[in-house]
C-alpha cells in the first residue's frame, strides 16, 4: 500500500474526463486516488528513465583531435 502521508493536491477535473478515469479506475478495480498515484508515479518514473538513456547521444570522444580527424561526421 501506498503511504499517502505526503502533500496533498487540489485537481479540478471536468466532468467528462472525471467519467472517463473512474471507468478505467473501475475497470482496474482502484479507486480514483489511487488510479491518479499510480498514473502520476508511472509518468515521473518515465521521464526518469528517458533521462538516463543514452540513445540518440553522441559517442564520447577523449582526443579532440581524434574527433576532429575522424570519418564519422
Amino acid at each position: 500500500m501506498i503511504d499517502m502521508a505526503g502533500k496533498k493536491v487540489l485537481l479540478t477535473l471536468n466532468p467528462e474526463m472525471y467519467a472517463e478515469l473512474e471507468g478505467h479506475a473501475k475497470a482496474n478495480f482502484m479507486t480514483m486516488q489511487e488510479l491518479i498515484t499510480n498514473t502520476l508515479r508511472k509518468c515521473v518514473l518515465y521521464a526518469a528513465e528517458a533521462k538516463k538513456g543514452k540513445a540518440g547521444r553522441p559517442p564520447k570522444v577523449d582526443e579532440p583531435f581524434l574527433e576532429y580527424f575522424s570519418r564519422k561526421k
